[in-house]
């Protein structure tokens, strides 16, 4: 049975905004006629409409499924057949793409990734079928077109990546368009299998992250104009912008790579005393491979606070402590463990040691210690801990109605901490990170065991901005190799974090979560506790398999942090 496409139910066309036709370019009932043969059953075919100012709006179409949309450029005269190859693209979605799959957490490069990969895809399934879209699609590709003139950017090996998973023939002399050529012609034995199509973008995805090249979404259109804006197979959460855009210090949002220039180090380096940076490399697990890659993530010990310029200079408007916490103090000053008391007066078992010392002192004529008996009791236990700060660009994100930030809300609880927590037995130390990739994990020490907190360390604390994202199992490694240091037999790490691992440059969500639960069993080993407090109770599963149910707590939005912080400290320290 006949099916009518692009007809409405009136059982004319959807009119133009403007009239049924385009000037003399293409008309709307002549795409509608096009549209028949490929049997969707009934789609409206439109175009956008003009704004106030008289621009047409999107330069690229957009579909549901029930509509398409077209640029109005699409019906010039002169496009030579880009409604036709518009529409046709279009039908493949429609047919075999998933739509309003969520967004999530995935990085935009990965999801304009994904997206081309579908986008080659559907059109080798519709070529199957139609053999003469081939040459229809192909006229647009401007892959030479944009090899010089666009350098190595992401609009230029996308477009060249397009055009050599189209063309057979075409040969690009870079290795990453010839990689993706390969991973796709190998998924494509199935190509109704597409996962294995994912995976392939996953993977490429990944080698732009390493090879530092940045996806500004605020400017990037789809190549080559025929195909749609993707919008058609992406659900983005009503918080979550469709385009990530730069903030008003010039960075980008979603997880882009920051500007790590010596002139933007100088600009943030007004908040701290000059403190030498160091850097050390760490392994990290592979969980595919089940191997630890050794060398693999590089942390930058003792660099400036992660502040955007965009913040350099403003006064700070978190208010400093005005001295520790008294309500804190008495949980934890007097924290005890049971134990077997040594070199006692009376007790109910020798001592050997002990007695042997004192045999010796008799026997060398010198004055013996009566202090021989051991017995059963509670005495105060020292303990080192250190409170690592999650300082990615996510901890930004305000809270309520007075503009605090989840950032706020960590440096105020830390600060509580940092005052009353430090004492004779108990030490602690104060720090944080932020990951741009694993060739730069920022790690800046805000408090250090055995120092006081003083205003240094209360300025160093308030001039922190949120940055990057968020290499959990490299932070813990660096922790753990701090803590070694210490000499208390209590050893612990806390971490108060706004969610799951993730950085620019992995696009497999389980990897860092699986390098970060591989870290926590490490310090273990070592007899290095570790501790979560998560703000985001979309991470509490995530969370809760790299430390464990025991071992974290989920916070939404970060109230209650400092009470929260002291419950697991008075914990720590009386083990």
């Amino acid at each position: 049975m006949e099916r009518d496409v692009g007809v409405s139910g009136e059982g004319r066309v959807c009119a133009l905004p403007h009239g049924a036709a385009h000037g003399a370019g293409v008309s709307i009932e002549a795409l509608a006629w096009y549209a028949r043969g490929f049997g969707l059953g009934i789609i409206n075919v439109d175009t956008f409409a003009e704004d106030d100012k008289g621009t047409h709006g999107p330069v690229r179409a957009a579909l549901t499924r029930t509509s398409i949309i077209l640029p109005p450029s699409t019906l010039d005269s002169d496009a030579r057949g880009l409604a036709n190859a518009t529409l046709a693209h279009a039908f493949g979605h429609l047919r075999y793409s998933a739509s309003d799959r969520p967004v999530e957490k995935r990085k935009p490069l990965l999801v304009a990734m994904l997206s081309l990969i579908e986008d080659a895809r559907v059109e080798r399934l519709m070529m199957r079928d139609y053999p003469g879209l081939r040459a229809l699609w192909g006229g647009f590709h401007r892959a030479s077109a944009v090899r010089y003139a666009e350098g190595l950017s992401f609009a230029a090996l996308a477009a060249r990546l397009g055009w050599a998973l189209h063309e057979p023939a075409y040969i690009d002399p870079h290795h990453w368009v010839n990689k993706g050529r390969e991973l796709f012609y190998a998924a494509c034995r199935d190509l109704h299998e597409v996962v294995h199509f994912e995976e392939a973008a996953a993977i490429l995805a990944n080698d732009l992250g390493q090879m530092r090249v940045r996806l500004d979404a605020s400017s990037y259109q789809v190549e080559p104009p025929y195909r749609d804006d993707n919008s058609f197979l992406w659900r983005f959460d009503e918080t979550e912008p469709v385009n990530v855009a730069r903030t008003e210090s010039g960075e980008l949002s979603g997880g882009a790579e920051l500007d790590t220039s010596g002139e933007a180090d100088s600009r943030n380096s007004g908040a701290t005393a000059q403190q030498e940076v160091v850097t050390r490399l760490y392994p990290e697990w592979n969980y595919r491979t089940e191997t630890l890659r050794e060398d693999w993530v590089t942390v930058v010990e003792g660099a400036a606070p992660l502040e955007s310029p965009a913040c350099a200079g403003q006064q700070h408007t978190l208010r400093p402590s005005s001295g520790p916490s008294q309500r804190l103090q008495p949980r934890w000053r007097q924290t005890f463990s049971a134990r077997r008391l040594k070199r006692q007066i009376d007790g109910d078992d020798f001592d050997l040691d002990a007695l042997i010392e004192h045999m010796s002192a008799r026997r060398g004529k010198r004055e013996p210690d009566g202090r021989v008996y051991t017995r059963a009791g509670r005495e105060p236990r020292p303990a080192s801990v250190l409170l690592l700060l999650d300082l990615s660009m996510s901890t930004g994100r305000q809270v309520d109605a007075s503009a605090s930030s989840l950032l706020d809300r960590e440096k105020i609880a830390a600060e509580r901490i940092a005052s009353a927590f430090d004492g004779a037995r108990h030490r602690i130390a104060l720090h944080g990170f932020a990951s741009n990739g694993r060739s730069a994990v920022r790690y800046v020490k805000l408090k250090e065991f055995g120092t006081p907190y003083a205003a240094p360390q209360r300025q160093r604390l308030h001039a922190l901005r949120p940055a990057w994202s968020t290499r959990i199992g490299a932070a813990l490694r660096h922790a753990g190799h701090c803590l070694a240091r210490e000499t208390n037999a209590s050893k612990s790490i806390l971490l108060v974090t706004d969610g799951e691992p993730s950085d620019i440059d992995v696009f497999d969500p389980r990897y860092l979560l699986e390098d970060a639960r591989h870290a926590v069993q490490m310090l273990a080993a070592q007899g290095i506790r570790t501790h979560c407090i998560s703000l985001d109770d979309e991470a509490h599963a995530a969370v809760a398999s790299i430390f464990g149910h025991g071992n974290c707590a989920t916070l939404p939005h970060g109230s209650g942090l400092s009470a929260a912080l002291e419950r697991v400290l008075a914990k720590v320290a009386g083990r």
